[in-house]
């Protein structure tokens, strides 16, 4: 196995903050990783596309809804229990204290055994309505697998190795969904065992890369502490930032569609598509500088450099979008989805704000201050119900693009104080680490 000891020539990998002299990691290689994780993802959402359009035309209306809400619910919970503890691991896989990261891992798995222990008593309780009551209790479990894979996703981010994540995803991806698309043309039950397999193939992919180009993980402590109780409060934190992101991200769609009813609603999930596709470049981007930022004892400088690079991508893609939204709509969808163009070309200027959130996000989460994280969200999740809210019932779909539009700016203002230095002698979160990552925790 490759080292990845820190040294000048593996600056990023796990350990202390980088020493005067060591040379970080060379921006050009984090925008190569930033475009390849990005790829690989939006490779995954064309493939995903081309699956439903089997799936809807194999399933008949009534199958393949009822796996929609059922896969929407996997993936609901998913990015609920993941999205923000998967950072703190990989913040302090970077750091090379394994304590921490074995108590996010049990908050993650009791959030999970919660979600399954819920689904089982409220189908026998008959809560859960009935098209998807039999599936619910068996489909749930899945989250364990996909919290497996993204387990040795987060360790190969963690190392400076999205490349190779990015390079195993092109490949599993493409073979595991078309399998799983194929499946489907032998029955329900098949359909939901090429799901699993295609999570299985995933996993094994990345465990693969993790084990050759990671540093060795021990499950079971081997001396020193096992787990960092004070953690805890860090890891509930988090949980509750991805519980609130999942709703900030989905809860338009809900009030749009018990508002304005499924037509409405359709048109804005098709722009809704587009803008969230554009993401995946920002989630990239947090993902391939965060190990970088959480060994730095001047992230700060980093993200400010990077902060540049990454508004003039986002506005760059806002402007493309803007002017080819009309043809990216009508040719492929035809005439019927024409007022889905205004609404797109309303949130691509969300582009921005969310893009400097997203790196004022992996700064706070890096120097430990993921605490203000979620009290940031929280306002713009208010935010956003209260223009959905106000907006919705007089503009329909428009009305919930510029509800996007006016919460991702105003969180984008919350998180510009995340860019400022530290003033002189004030108490750094990651302080610690210049003693060994043992001495405390971070603060939140």
């Amino acid at each position: 196995m490759e080292s990845l000891a820190p040294t000048p020539s593996h600056p990023s990998s796990p350990g202390l903050p980088l020493e005067p002299g060591a040379r970080p990691r060379p921006f050009g290689r984090l925008w190569l990783q930033s475009a390849l994780w990005g790829g690989a993802q939006g490779w995954s959402r064309v493939l995903g596309f081309a699956q439903s359009l089997l799936l809807a035309l194999w399933l008949g209306p009534a199958d393949f809804g009822r796996f929609t809400v059922l896969q929407g619910w996997l993936r609901l919970a998913h990015q609920a229990g993941s999205s923000g503890l998967s950072s703190l691991m990989a913040r302090d896989l970077a750091r090379a204290d394994p304590p921490r990261v074995r108590t996010y891992l049990g908050i993650q798995a009791g959030w999970i055994l919660l979600l399954i222990a819920l689904a089982a008593i409220g189908s026998l309780a008959g809560v859960v309505p009935p098209a998807i009551r039999g599936e619910l209790p068996w489909v749930t479990p899945l989250l364990l697998l996909m919290a497996w894979m993204m387990w040795h996703g987060t360790r190969l981010t963690a190392a400076g190795r999205l490349e190779r994540a990015a390079g195993v995803l092109f490949l599993t991806r493409t073979v595991g969904l078309v399998g799983m698309t194929l499946a489907a043309r032998h029955g329900w039950t098949a359909l939901w065992l090429g799901f699993a397999g295609a999570l299985v193939l995933d996993g094994i992919g990345l465990r693969g890369m993790a084990e050759r180009f990671s540093p060795p993980w021990r499950w079971r402590p081997v001396g020193g502490r096992g787990w960092a109780p004070e953690a805890m409060q860090e890891g509930l934190g988090m949980l509750g930032f991805g519980i609130v992101g999942a709703l900030y991200a989905r809860a338009d769609s809900l009030i749009l569609l018990t508002l304005k009813g499924p037509v409405e609603a359709g048109f804005y999930g098709l722009a809704y598509r587009f803008y969230e596709t554009g993401l995946l470049l920002s989630q990239a981007v947090f993902t391939a500088l965060l190990p970088r930022l959480a060994t730095e004892r001047r992230p700060e400088r980093t993200a400010r450099r990077a902060l540049a690079g990454v508004l003039g991508m986002a506005v760059l893609a806002a402007l493309g979008l803007a002017v080819l939204a009309d043809p990216l709509i009508r040719l492929p969808f035809g005439a019927t989805y024409q007022p889905a163009i205004p609404m797109l070309r309303g949130l691509v200027w969300a582009w921005p704000p969310a893009f400097l959130s997203s790196l004022g996000a992996a700064l706070w989460i890096a120097r430990g201050r993921s605490g203000r994280l979620f009290r940031v969200f929280l306002l713009g999740t208010l935010l956003n119900l209260t223009l959905n809210g106000l907006l919705i019932p007089h503009s329909g779909g428009m009305g919930a693009a510029l509800a996007m539009l006016g919460s991702s700016w105003g969180m984008g203002v919350l998180f510009l104080p995340a860019f400022r230095d530290p003033p002189a002698g004030s108490p750094r979160a990651d302080s610690s680490h210049g003693e060994g990552v043992e001495a405390g925790p971070a603060s939140a």
